[in-house]
């Protein structure tokens, strides 16, 4: 996904194993995103804001270690991205996105 939701929106992805090309989560626009995600497979995800970090077998700078069954939130700027490889077979995420600021909320 590259365009920013006008509200909000919600995807599940698989995410390959580190050493491979890195799941993009998201890719921010030209405005400042939330993204809640949640790991619901079952190896150990790594997190990282550039997809080169997670090319190669993960160490630990760069990187967001995320637990099965754990959620963070994250902060997009514009045009930066998300992206996620898993510790092994089995990785899959859900993810929900929304402005971080909705201007529409502080116009009003």
């Amino acid at each position: 996904m590259s365009k920013p939701p006008a509200n909000s929106s919600t995807n599940t992805l698989i995410v390959p194993q580190t050493g491979t090309d890195p799941a993009t989560l998201y890719q921010a626009a030209d405005k400042v995103l939330r993204v809640i995600v949640r790991n619901v497979g079952g190896p150990v995800l790594f997190i990282a804001y550039d997809s080169n970090t997670l090319a190669q077998p993960p160490g630990l700078a760069g990187m967001f270690q995320l637990p099965p069954g754990a959620s963070e939130v994250f902060v997009l700027m514009p045009r930066q991205g998300l992206y996620a490889g898993a510790a092994g077979a089995g990785g899959m995420v859900s993810i929900a996105v929304s402005e971080a600021i909705p201007l529409t909320t502080l116009e009003s």
